[in-house]
Parts: C-alpha cells; structure tokens; sequence
C-alpha cells in the first residue's frame, strides 16, 4: 500500500463572533422594543396587524436569542467528541427560525380569516402611527444586520424575520390609511394574509439552504461533476473516486476524494497543484485528498500507464 492524504483548511470563516454578533444583539433590543410597543399597539387600536407583528416580533426576538446563543457556541473550538467544531449551530438556528416562522403564519391566517367573516372595529390612527414608528425601527435594526451578515446563514435569517417586519409595516400603515379614510376594516385581515404570505415565501429559501447543508448536499454554484473532471484531468492524474463535496456550514465548502496518480509521478506535487486548483478555481477551503498508487490497487482494478499524458489528460488504463 502506498497512500497519501492531505488536508487544507481555512479555519474560522464561519464562526459568528465580532461585528455579526453585535449587530445580532442590537438588533435583537430594537426588536424587543418594538415588540411591546406593537403589542400594546393592537391591544388599543384592536388592529388584528398590529398584532400579528407583535407576535411576528415575539418570534424574532427568540430568533435573535437563538441565534446569539448559537453564534457562541459555533465559535467553540474542536475537541475530540466534536472534531468539525460547532459551526452547524448556526444551521440548526436558522432552520429552527424558519420553521417557527410557518407556524406563525398560520396562526396570523387563521384569526385573519375569522376577522374577515367576522369584522373587528379597529382605530386607524393609533393603529397608523405605530405602524409608522414600527417602519422605522424595522429599518435600523435591518441596516444592521445588511453589514454583518456576509456568509452566515444564521445572521441571513434574523434578516429575513426584520426585513418581513419592514414589510408588514408598510402594509400595516397602508391598511391604516384605507380604513382612515374609507372606514373599510377588512382592510386590516387582508393585510394580515399579506404577512402570513410574505412569512413564509421568506423562510423556504432559508429552510431549503439549512436543510442542504444538514444533509450534506453540494453547496449551490458547485458542480461535483465538474469538479471530478476537473480532478482527472490534471497532469499525473489516472482516476478519481469516492468524490464527496459538502459545506461544514454556510460559506464553508469541503471536499475528499481518492485520487490514484500515474505509476512514477511526484504524488506531492500531484497533490500540491491539485489543492490550489481546488481552493482557487471552486472556492473549496477544506480540501482532503488521499492519493493512491498501483501499489494500493486490489488485484481486479485496472492500472494505470507509467507517466502522465504531457498535455495534461489523464495517464491510460492499462488492464491488469
């Protein structure tokens, strides 16, 4: 048996600490701020949006939490019981968000529906005048989170919860205006369905990412197959197998394969050129390689010719 294995990593591009984890926290105060106020809001105006955005709120600030809490415990070390570290908490976080997002939303369509067949008196100029002030906070807690968010899925779904906030603001504060000068409360419900809507339209990409990263898809923008071929035809290369590419978590992309060179190349070199092409080419920055040889090969495998093709094609198969 003659095998090498290499390993390349660029250690600490997930972990959630420094500007991502404070803007987390400032956002997460201004959305407990606005949660009480929006709160106390629908509880005066009886406006079913206003509350609803409360609850929206109620969830975010859990979400912010959460995801404080996870940002802490992804920027934990390895250790010999985790030897990946802890970065998939920022993942369980953003799925656990997205799929407490649903169950709002259902929650805010169902009392929606009842209101419509049942109108409830709203009073349109508290309801507008929190909902303008809800707008605005909404804006400065998503400034925040727009320069911190780079590749961490965790700090892209507290986004996602304010930038649904924002929105469900403006149709609040439109609902307002129509009930303000029509008198048409219905206004109010349907506004209501617009955010149970909006709520979940926003979390499915969040959740499909998550989900992918947890069972270890290939990472968007990543072609296995192209990589493979990539792999084999490199100079000195005779075959590649058990090729695997995942992310460790969002913005980390690993790859493993067994790579057999050609009977009397330089396996390091091989090796060497292989792991800048893959880091610099496909952005892969935890690359693990085993190089194999003949040597290595079971008797029923093919072998490969001595010596790589000049141009850079795979070596032949010679059969055995």
């Amino acid at each position: 048996m003659n095998t090498t294995t290499a390993h390349a990593h660029r250690h600490g591009a997930g972990a959630l600490t420094g500007r991502p984890g404070a803007a987390l926290s400032a956002a997460l105060g201004v959305t407990l701020a606005l949660m009480i106020v929006e709160a106390l809001g629908g509880w005066w105006t009886g406006s079913l949006a206003l509350l609803a955005d409360a609850g929206h709120l109620l969830v975010d600030v859990g979400s912010l939490g959460f995801g404080l809490l996870a940002a802490g415990i992804a920027s934990r070390p390895v250790s010999a019981e985790m030897s990946y570290g802890y970065r998939r908490a920022e993942i369980l976080a953003a799925a656990t968000n997205a799929i407490v997002l649903w169950a709002v939303a259902l929650a805010i369509g169902h009392e929606a529906l009842a209101r419509l067949r049942t109108p409830h008196p709203v009073a349109a100029p508290g309801m507008l005048g929190v909902a303008v002030l809800a707008l605005a906070g909404n804006l400065v807690a998503s400034t925040l989170l727009v320069r911190a968010q780079g590749e961490s899925l965790n700090v892209r779904a507290a986004l996602a919860h304010v930038l649904a906030d924002a929105a469900a603001a403006v149709g609040t504060i439109a609902a307002g205006l129509v009930i303000l000068v029509t008198r048409w409360t219905p206004a109010d419900a349907i506004v209501s369905l617009g955010v149970a809507a909006l709520l979940i339209a926003g979390s499915w990409p969040l959740l499909r990412e998550a989900l992918r990263i947890l069972m270890e898809g290939t990472p968007p923008g990543l072609s296995l197959p192209e990589v493979h071929q990539a792999i084999a035809a490199a100079s000195g290369v005779c075959e590649v197998h058990d090729l695997h590419i995942w992310s460790l978590t969002s913005g980390i992309a690993a790859v493993s394969a067994h790579v057999r060179v050609d009977d009397g190349a330089d396996a390091q070199e091989v090796l060497a050129r292989l792991g800048t092409m893959l880091r610099e080419r496909f952005g892969l920055s935890h690359v693990t390689l085993q190089v194999e040889t003949s040597e290595f090969l079971d008797p029923w495998h093919p072998r490969c010719a001595p010596g790589a093709d000049p141009h850079g094609a795979p070596g032949a198969i010679i059969p055995p």
